[in-house]
C-alpha cells in the first residue's frame, strides 16, 4: 500500500470513529475540567469576564475528578466559553454544582439585592450583538420563595432567569442538573432560538456586599 494512500485512509477511518463516537453518546462536551488544563488560573477554553471586585477562580481535583470553583467577595465575574451549534441537535443541557456558601439577602426580583451564587448562562447572539444577545440563565437562588420561578433579569432584559434551586436546603451537596434548554428558549423568548453561541458561568455578590462560593463540574450539551 503506498504511504500517501494508507495515510489517507487513517484520516477517513479516524473520523469515522469519532463521528459514530459522538452518534452513540449523543453528547456535545463543554468541559469535564481538568488541573493539566489551566493556563493563567483559567480552565483553558474559557475567558473570565469581570465586572467588579477580584475574581477568585481556581481548578480543584478530588481523587480522579476535577471541577472548578468560583468565589466571590463583594465582587461579580465569571467564566465563558464560546460554542457553536444548533440547539435542536443537541437541547439538553447537562451539568453538577454545588453551592457552599449564599449571598445573604439575595434576591434575583430587585436589581439592588440581584446576587447569586451559582449562575449557567446559554448565550444566543444576535446581531447587533452587544444589543440583542439572548440568555437562558439558571440560577441558584438565596431567597428559598423564589424556588421554580422564572423572570427577566434585572441587569438585562433580553436574560430570561429560571430558579432551579434555592436557599440553604442543599448546601454542600454536589446537584445533577438537567434542562430542556431548547423548550425553556421557546417558552421564555416566543420563537425560536438561533444558534448556541456560548456558556457561561458565573457568581456576584456587588449588591448585597457579601460572599459566595460555588463549584461546577461536567457541562456538556445531549440529545435527550
Amino acid at each position: 500500500m503506498k504511504k500517501g494512500l494508507g495515510f489517507g485512509i487513517c484520516i477517513v477511518l479516524g473520523i469515522i470513529l469519532v463521528v459514530s463516537s459522538v452518534a452513540q453518546e449523543g453528547v456535545f462536551w463543554v468541559d469535564k475540567f481538568s488541573e493539566k488544563k489551566v493556563s493563567d488560573g483559567i480552565p483553558e477554553g474559557w475567558k473570565l469576564e469581570k465586572k467588579t471586585g477580584n475574581p477568585e477562580i481556581k481548578v480543584e481535583q478530588s481523587g480522579d475528578n476535577a471541577f472548578v470553583l468560583l468565589r466571590s467577595n463583594n465582587s461579580s465575574f465569571g467564566l465563558t466559553k464560546e460554542l457553536n451549534f444548533e440547539l435542536k441537535d443537541y437541547p439538553y443541557l447537562n451539568w453538577k454544582w454545588k453551592v457552599t456558601r449564599l449571598p445573604e439577602k439575595g434576591d434575583f426580583l430587585k436589581k439592588e439585592t440581584d446576587d447569586q451564587a451559582a449562575q449557567v448562562g446559554v448565550v444566543f447572539p444576535r446581531f447587533p450583538t452587544m444589543l440583542n444577545t439572548e440568555l437562558v440563565v439558571y440560577i441558584w437562588e438565596s431567597n428559598l420563595k423564589n424556588k421554580g420561578k422564572e423572570g427577566v433579569s434585572p441587569a438585562w432584559s433580553k436574560s430570561k432567569v429560571i430558579v432551579l434551586q434555592a436557599g440553604p436546603e442543599k448546601l454542600n451537596q454536589w446537584i445533577q442538573e438537567k434542562r430542556n434548554v431548547y423548550e425553556d428558549y421557546k417558552r421564555l423568548f416566543k420563537k425560536e432560538p438561533p444558534k448556541v453561541g456560548g456558556i457561561s458561568i458565573y457568581t456576584n455578590t456587588q449588591h448585597t456586599k457579601g460572599r459566595a462560593e460555588s463549584f461546577y463540574d461536567h457541562i456538556y450539551f445531549s440529545k435527550n
